[in-house]
């Protein structure tokens, strides 16, 4: 057991090492984005930029400071925001632990009463409509479902909001709940 459980964790350790590497190699090599689309920035922003990163340190010092900075929670600045990308994982944390929570509640709540069914009714129509519906929603990536089901949900009902969250103990439409 202790044997399993070292190689899974050294199998961890190196894929977040390699992910690690592939960031600080999209981050340093590619370039910034906002660059990359309006041009040469001026030369005050590159100095302040070059003197913060230190480019004449050798790559891997730099890669050790990457990793030391994610470590301690410093993971830079939003380029679209302009504002630490940490602050902004902290705001959108509530939303993110409320949608896992319910879906790992909706989730086995309706999965095991349903599989039961299927497995005791195998030969009828809504049996075999189910399966297909498990099938098609495990082989279609998650993205492409995460958009049917806003369409369905959103557009088509009009039950939920597009996009966004609603704040707390406020309606679809915004009013207040009483």
């Amino acid at each position: 057991m202790a044997s399993f459980f070292l190689q899974r964790l050294s199998q961890t350790i190196i894929v977040v090492l390699a992910a690690a590497l592939i960031s600080f190699a999209l981050f340093r090599y590619v370039g910034d984005p906002v660059n990359n689309m309006v041009g040469r920035p001026p030369a005050w922003r590159i100095a302040r930029r070059c003197g913060a990163a230190r480019p004449a340190d050798p790559v891997f010092l730099q890669f050790l400071r990457f990793l030391g900075d994610a470590l301690s929670g410093d993971l830079g600045v939003s380029y679209r925001f302009g504002v630490p990308v940490g602050r902004l994982l902290m705001e959108r944390f509530p939303a993110t632990l409320e949608l896992s929570l319910c879906a790992m509640l909706v989730g086995p709540c309706s999965g095991f009463p349903l599989g039961v069914w299927t497995g005791l009714h195998r030969r009828s129509v809504s049996s075999h409509m189910l399966m297909i519906i498990s099938l098609i929603g495990v082989a279609l990536p998650t993205f492409l479902i995460g958009i049917v089901l806003i369409l369905i949900f959103s557009v088509w009902l009009g039950w939920l909001p597009s996009f966004g969250r609603a704040p707390p103990c406020r309606s679809a439409t915004g009013a207040p709940v009483s």
